[in-house]
């Protein structure tokens, strides 16, 4: 009888038996208490009879309980219930503590330790609620699994404790990163508020230039870089490479509009050689010639690092250029008298540059600074780049107006993008565009596009305003300007934008920062 009672325990103990793993975190007190930060945490799990998943974050340099939550029951949705604690019982650390602490107080406790390591500092002055705290995070599973935990500041932590809204092999995915800018640059892009009256995420066209009635900096010059910091921390730049195979910064092959170059419009930037580009300077909006010059890709990384900037990165590829209906320029590169061989080059030098901006950003230990926009799948890039590397970048795949597959390419981009995937640039051009018309897919009613993407994904939707540069239009990449034509694309129209279901949740990038920026604070204040 004996033996079967201990047969009974010992069977019932395996049941019950608990598994503990700890990750350190880096926890910044000035995203936890930004405006833009969520305060909903909880956990997600499996929870057997008689188990629980139990979870705290400790201040390792005081070693005090900051926050625990016990889920006891399975749930699907973030839940989980606090302790009581007399701050005496949790030592010397909670000082600052009230007399009975709810352990999912974690606002009161932060304030707390805070003024604690004031207590500890001899430097003065002191900033209260901006340091970086260096956390442990203790996930204890008894006769469960958890399945996610959310936290102010350090995102949603998978099971392996990590940021599950990275790969596991992106910077940001290591919670001891969880306070380093990026991470709280692309979590703030990637952790859209429906909730809001306005989320948007400015990204800044080639920087912040042209102000001043065109007298401004020149744009993608190292001024207009370092002050896209005054809008956004997020900076979209166009990238080509020379006939030598460097890359460098500009919007436009054609050397005219933006240099003092003096030879023919039709000399074009990928036919060039650096040498030969090296000495050009930029020119003002107003064609205003300036001291400043091109940047290559490596000063652009430097300049990322320098000012604490994430990009979106452009890729400007050889392709042909037709005029009138006539290929006139690079027609190896024209689809339409070469076929696919035409497609495979494009491709190919496409690929090309994207491979020199992850070299040369690996060089730099600068990987996680760079978000690619793209028209392929990502099984494409896998021909050419291995997954490895590909998943310590972001992609934000880009959906033309034109496309017919768009929503096979966003499915095949959730399928296989996964976490790489930072946001969707789904670009329409007016209030008629198939992709603002509502559609029924798998069974499923959607508003437009904009609402498919954030449905599937939680990702932001997102366009290129094309607000007119000036008098003579919008530019393209061979130089040509442009006069908008009103009656087939509003974009530019603040307005219209901000009208559009889930528009206000999208990725601007915008050579209008400072207004886009306005009208995003402006809707913050409406009241519904």
């Amino acid at each position: 009888m004996r033996n079967y009672l201990l047969l009974i325990c010992f069977v019932y103990s395996l049941n019950l038996l608990a598994t503990v793993r700890e990750f350190p975190v880096k926890l910044s007190l000035n995203t936890m208490f930004d405006s833009h930060t969520s305060y909903a945490t909880g956990i997600k799990g499996s929870v057997n009879s008689g188990g629980k998943i139990d979870i705290k974050l400790i201040d390792k340099n005081t070693g005090t309980l900051l926050f625990q939550c016990i889920l006891n029951n399975t749930s699907t949705e973030f839940a989980g219930d606090g302790q009581s604690y007399a701050k005496e019982s949790l030592g010397s650390g909670a000082i600052y503590y009230p007399a009975l602490w709810n352990s999912l107080d974690f606002k009161t406790a932060l304030f707390a330790i805070d003024r604690k390591h004031y207590d500890q500092q001899t430097i003065r002055p002191y900033s209260f609620l901006s340091a970086n705290l260096e956390l442990t995070l203790k996930i204890e599973e008894v006769n469960a699994q958890m399945q996610f935990f959310k936290f102010p500041g350090v995102g949603i932590i998978d099971q392996y404790g990590g940021n599950s809204l990275f790969h596991p092999k992106h910077f940001c995915y290591n919670l001891a990163n969880a306070s380093s800018f990026v991470t709280k640059a692309w979590t703030k892009v990637k952790t859209p508020n429906m909730k809001a009256n306005s989320d948007l995420i400015i990204a800044a066209h080639r920087g912040v230039w042209g102000d001043n009635l065109g007298a401004g900096v020149p744009e993608n010059s190292i001024a207009a870089i370092r002050d896209t910091k005054k809008y956004t921390d997020v900076l979209e730049s166009d990238i080509m490479i020379t006939k030598d195979k460097q890359l460098i910064v500009s919007h436009d092959y054609s050397l005219m509009r933006l240099t003092d170059y003096s030879g023919s419009p039709r000399d074009y930037l990928f036919n060039m050689n650096l040498s030969q580009l090296k000495n050009l300077h930029l020119r003002k909006r107003d064609m205003t010639v300036t001291d400043f010059k091109y940047l290559t890709f490596d000063d652009m990384v430097d300049a990322l690092i320098k000012y604490q900037l994430v990009l979106t990165v452009d890729i400007k590829e050889i392709i042909a250029r037709r005029k009138n209906g006539v290929c006139i320029d690079n027609c190896e590169y024209d689809p339409k008298t070469h076929g696919e061989e035409a497609k495979k080059k494009v491709k190919d030098s496409w690929m090309e540059i994207m491979k020199k901006c992850i070299e040369i950003a690996a060089s730099k230990n600068a990987l996680q600074y760079l978000a690619f926009k793209l028209p392929h799948d990502y099984t494409d890039l896998l021909n050419y780049v291995s997954d490895d590397t590909l998943s310590q970048v972001l992609f934000m795949p880009v959906i033309q107006p034109t496309r017919k597959d768009y929503l096979d390419f966003i499915d095949s981009w959730i399928v296989n993008g996964g976490s790489r995937v930072l946001a969707y640039q789904t670009n329409f051009r007016i209030a008629g565009d198939k992709y603002l018309s509502p559609f029924t897919r798998s069974g499923v009613e959607y508003t437009n596009l904009l609402h498919y993407v954030y449905a599937k994904t939680g990702l932001r939707p997102g366009n290129y305003p094309e607000e007119p540069m000036g008098p003579k239009g919008i530019v393209n990449r061979w130089a040509d300007w442009m006069i908008k034509d009103l009656r087939v694309d509003w974009r530019g129209d603040y307005y219209f934008f901000m009208g559009i279901p889930y528009g206000k949740i999208m990725v601007l990038t915008t050579d209008r920062p400072d207004m886009w920026i306005k009208i995003d604070q402006m809707y913050k204040t409406i009241t519904p």
